[in-house]
């Protein structure tokens, strides 16, 4: 079949070096193998097939491929490793793919029609000539097309952002968008995105408010503001931002509450302040507003002095910069830079309570991850640190979740709900918690509780990450609600295909669906991403209390194969 501008139409069959590509089933066939793929490795070859010999930046195909979904570093590398294998690709001496140091990826081999094809389609044009020619990007153009014609990359109806349901009733929805800095000074980022931060964690507090977590929010960093579709993808009424430029120590801040609705201004204020007096700024920002967001006279008071404080300027950087890598969640390492300067800062100023809390959050994240050399003494350290940060300020809602994480770690669930309450009634927003004590219900035996608290969470933060969609799925799964599970289970996959969790609960559920097929599918990619899988050891990582829900899941495992 041929596209009508005469190029490759990639709904169809095609050929990659001596592989077929059937993007409807997604096999690869060649070279004595024939391999299945999940849909997310299918969409990223066709989207590099559609712009063969130019360089693709790895930021182009996350944008295209998963549309402003929070996805892992490791997903886009762990596809490509997927890829390479199944069309025989070398890694070391590329043929079809190459991977181009911090810039990219590109198709060294043009994609053919397919055998079936090959009489009523012309072969494509190798791979030649400069990259970004006039042909070329036609080709491109044409090809991208019929891919978005098919589905695979997006449709002209449905925008896979996530689009939020309406705010709840009797609640203004805001979210404090990531402020700009106007210099060039790694110093006026970290300012900028302190603010946005602190700003965020002050408003949350508010039960008259609905505030998006800074999750969503900093994935607008670099965005050029639109308000109306920002406030259509997150479901806002009101978005907070503004600017910060300096000279020397002297910054101006100028900030703005706009009504997203329609895009006017609400209220606009600027300030000027040193360096050293942000939080002052944070303070009369948060009595400005307040009083405009809920409608009540004073109701900033309460919330302008539970933003970060410290007294110390070297232990606040510090915090900023432990905070600016922990948050890109990515792997042991930044997780071990974070740690170094959360150390650094509360070395500073030894009562700097959200530092201890961050600080502790660092060995539970180690723990959880299984990164930690003696987990048990990761999680000792973390409820350390938890209890330090609780007795310097005991109005943080982190410190709680973290000791809430601690207790549910080491199976104590009761313990764990009655820390995750003192964050919620401290934070009615707090996303993180709502997705923490849902687990704690779905292990308790009350998946439907489970069910209402992340649909709130999500709610809270639309960009989610993909653990959201997968303590989803369990909860679907222990109601027995085995589509809406997989549903649930698919979409965490498309944002992190290497987690090798997600995978075993979509096989269990695929085999009580009695999708067989697709369960022994699952099956395999589980043992692909972890030879060594143990049923007796998966079935003891997740703590169900009522033995029948435990049995549920593991005969699911060994109806799917898994032993």
């Amino acid at each position: 079949m041929k596209s009508q501008s005469g190029f490759i139409d990639l709904r169809e069959p095609y050929r990659i070096g001596n592989c077929r590509v059937d993007p409807a089933s997604g096999r690869i066939q060649g070279g004595g193998r024939d391999v299945r793929l999940q849909p997310q490795a299918i969409k990223v070859l066709t989207f590099l097939a559609g712009r063969p010999g130019e360089v693709v930046s790895r930021s182009e195909i996350e944008d295209a491929v998963w549309q402003g979904r929070v996805v892992g570093y490791d997903a886009l590398t762990s596809i490509i490793f997927k890829l390479r294998k199944a069309l025989g690709d070398d890694p070391k001496e590329p043929r079809i793919i190459e991977t181009l140091s911090k810039r990219g990826y590109r198709l060294l081999a043009a994609p053919q029609p397919g055998l079936e094809t090959a009489g009523r389609a012309e072969a494509a044009a190798p791979v030649s000539g400069r990259p970004g020619s006039g042909p070329r990007r036609a080709a491109a153009a044409a090809v991208l097309l019929a891919v978005a014609a098919a589905g695979l990359l997006w449709t002209a109806q449905r925008d896979s952002r996530p689009e939020a349901s309406d705010p709840l009733p009797a609640r203004n929805a805001v979210v404090v968008l990531p402020f700009q800095p106007l210099d060039a000074l790694d110093s006026r980022e970290l300012l900028a995105d302190g603010l946005t931060d602190d700003l965020t964690t002050a408003l949350a507090k508010s039960r008259d408010l609905l505030v998006i977590a800074r999750d969503s929010a900093f994935l607008y960093k670099e965005d050029t503001f639109d308000y109306r579709e920002i406030a259509r993808r997150l479901g806002v009424d009101y978005i907070l931002h503004g600017t910060l430029r300096g000279k020397g120590a002297d910054l101006r801040i100028n900030v703005q509450l706009v009504d997203a609705r329609d895009g006017s201004h609400r209220w606009a204020e600027s300030y000027d302040s040193a360096a050293g007096g942000i939080f002052d700024v944070e303070d009369k920002v948060l009595q400005a507003v307040m009083p405009l967001l809920t409608g009540r006279t004073g109701a900033g008071e309460s919330e302008r002095l539970l933003v970060v404080r410290t007294s110390s300027a070297a232990a606040y950087r510090a915090f900023q910069l432990g905070r600016q890598h922990f948050y890109l969640y990515r792997n042991k390492a930044e997780n071990a830079k974070a740690r170094a300067f959360f150390e650094d800062a509360v070395a500073q100023d030894p009562g700097f309570a959200m530092a201890h809390a961050m600080l502790a959050w660092t060995h539970v994240f180690d723990a959880a991850n299984g990164w930690a050399g003696d987990r048990g003494a990761a999680l000792r350290r973390a409820e350390t640190e938890a209890h330090r940060a609780i007795a310097a300020d005991p109005a943080i809602p982190l410190s709680y979740f973290i000791t809430g994480l601690v207790f549910r770690e080491r199976g104590e669930e009761i313990k764990a709900m009655v820390e995750v309450e003192k964050a919620l009634a401290l934070d009615p927003n707090y996303a993180n918690a709502h997705v923490l004590m849902a687990t704690l219900f779905y292990y308790a035996g009350r998946p439907a509780e489970s069910v209402a608290r992340l649909q709130q969470a999500m709610r809270l933060n639309p960009h989610h990450p993909f653990n959201y969609q997968f303590h989803l799925g369990q909860a679907y799964f222990v109601l027995r609600d085995y589509d809406k599970a997989i549903e649930a289970f698919l979409a965490g996959i498309e944002s992190n295909p290497s987690s090798e969790r997600l995978h075993i609960w979509l096989a269990a559920a695929y085999a009580q669906a009695g999708r067989m097929d697709d369960a022994g599918w699952e099956a395999e990619q589980v043992h692909i991403l972890n030879p060594d899988f143990s049923l007796t050891a998966i079935s003891k990582a997740f703590p169900f209390k009522d033995p029948v829900d435990r049995d549920h899941f593991v005969g699911a495992l060994r109806k799917a194969g898994l032993s």
